[in-house]
């Protein structure tokens, strides 16, 4: 007895507390920051409300009963904005505990409370409740008995959708009886069972006030002294010229991201990372028709003819790579350029006609520097043995000479040299690697 009045003490302190029910502002279920969903917008609006639900009894031993199953159902509405009212009724049918025995139908109707304690806390509530309650036993060994009902607990609303919430609850009821000769134990006059109920509370009618929701938003110049359609309290651009397509900071686009805005860019799709003028193309800076991004040859001066590197043949300044020896300039002291995309068939020395189309244009930059010697150079990967090797860059960049003596090139301007795999430019361990290393450069050949 004294556990439960501790349990009694206990619930009806938590019920009482002071009331304030949850914030007036709603989120179906969980926002962006991880909020939890709250009960109380589903009542905003809608202050009527039914909900059904089923009941779990363990009962009072002196009943001399198995533990009881029912149902309870609630008509409320809000009343405050930390309480609602409730009009209750409640029916528990309980078998004889030892199988011989009076079966005993319990129900009653009365009024009732949600009280919600906490704004911090808005789905959790306590209840209370007051009722008539009538005892029916079957088949009559035990007298039929009148009682008032009396329940506190707590219990939780969890929104399952905007206008359906689950709600659980526990309780502790007081029976107190009209017949002392009522239970097992002739004499008392109340019994005390504990409740769980499960159920749902359902919103009625509809959302009073509801202001209805535009699909879209229509900005006015009010507060947004650009006219872009941003306010002027988000926007990280507020001087936007009239027209221009902005983003939702207010700035704007520049969807290929190089720096200048779409409305100036001239080239929308340029490749991340590329350097750009202020038209938003890449930049050629020494005019020679290849991009800074490929030029090997940057300050190519202007009107001479280059490769496809971006290099001329005579005068120039190429950028070294990794080991190659450098001037007083920074400028690579051998004028070797490798003749990318000039590859041959698998195993042989036949050009590709991607090759040939590459070749022309190398024939075209030779024609225009007609006093420069020239070393066509054949390199291969590591695969294979050194003999082959040696003999298959031979035989390749004899093809590269062969095709520009058809093109219009003295063939005493060029010497072609293999060199098989001794004179690797990257890792012959990889696939990348070996790709690089098959190769043809051309030299020039100084006086």
């Amino acid at each position: 007895m004294k556990r439960r009045l501790g349990l009694f003490t206990f619930l009806l302190t938590l019920a009482v507390a002071q009331p304030a029910l949850a914030q007036d502002e709603y989120s179906e279920s969980a926002d962006d920051s991880g909020a939890e969903a709250t009960a109380e917008p589903a009542l905003s609006g809608r202050p009527y409300y039914v909900s059904p639900m089923f009941s779990f009894s363990r009962v009072d031993k002196d009943r001399g009963t198995d533990d009881g199953i029912g149902g309870i159902i609630s008509i409320g509405k809000k009343v405050t904005s930390g309480m609602t009212l409730e009009l209750t009724g409640f029916f528990s049918q309980m078998d004889p505990e030892s199988g011989a025995g009076d079966t005993v139908d319990f129900k009653g109707v009365g009024v009732g409370a949600m009280i919600f304690p906490s704004t911090s806390s808005p789905n959790f509530y306590g209840v209370l409740a007051l009722m008539y309650g009538a005892a029916d036993h079957h088949p009559g060994l035990i007298p039929n008995y009148r009682s008032t009902v009396f329940d506190v607990g707590a219990g939780y609303l969890y929104p399952l959708t905007q206008r359906i919430l689950l709600r659980g609850e526990a309780r502790y009821r007081t029976d107190q009886h009209d017949r002392n000769e009522a239970g097992v134990n002739p004499g008392s006059s109340a019994f005390s069972d504990g409740l769980l109920n499960l159920g749902l509370l359902l919103p009625l009618g509809v959302v009073a006030d509801a202001q209805p929701q535009s699909a879209e938003v229509v900005t006015t110049n009010t507060g947004d002294a650009d006219n872009d359609g941003v306010t002027d309290d988000l926007d990280r651009c507020p001087d936007t010229p009239a027209g221009a397509i902005v983003d939702e900071n207010g700035c704007e686009r520049d969807s290929d991201g190089d720096g200048v805005v779409d409305r100036l860019d001239q080239c929308p799709d340029t490749p991340a990372g590329t350097q750009v003028g202020e038209n938003g193309c890449p930049l050629d800076s020494d005019g020679d028709g290849v991009l800074d991004a490929e030029d090997e040859c940057p300050n190519t001066p202007a009107g001479a003819k280059v490769l496809a590197n971006g290099c001329a043949l005579v005068g120039d300044c190429r950028k070294p790579r990794a080991g190659e020896q450098v001037d007083e300039n920074g400028c690579a002291v051998e004028q070797k350029f490798i003749l990318r995309g000039v590859k041959f068939e698998f195993d042989s020395d036949r050009l590709t006609p991607q090759a040939m189309e590459i070749l022309n244009e190398v024939a075209a930059t030779l024609q225009a520097y007609p006093d420069v010697q020239v070393e066509l150079e054949g390199h291969t990967d590591s695969i294979g043995t050194d003999a082959y090797n040696l003999g298959l860059s031979e035989r390749r960049a004899n093809a590269v000479k062969t095709y520009l003596v058809g093109r219009g090139i003295e063939a005493s301007r060029m010497t072609p040299v293999g060199y098989g795999e001794s004179r690797p430019i990257a890792t012959n361990d990889t696939e990348e690697g070996r790709e690089e290393n098959r190769r043809v450069e051309l030299k020039v050949i100084e006086d």
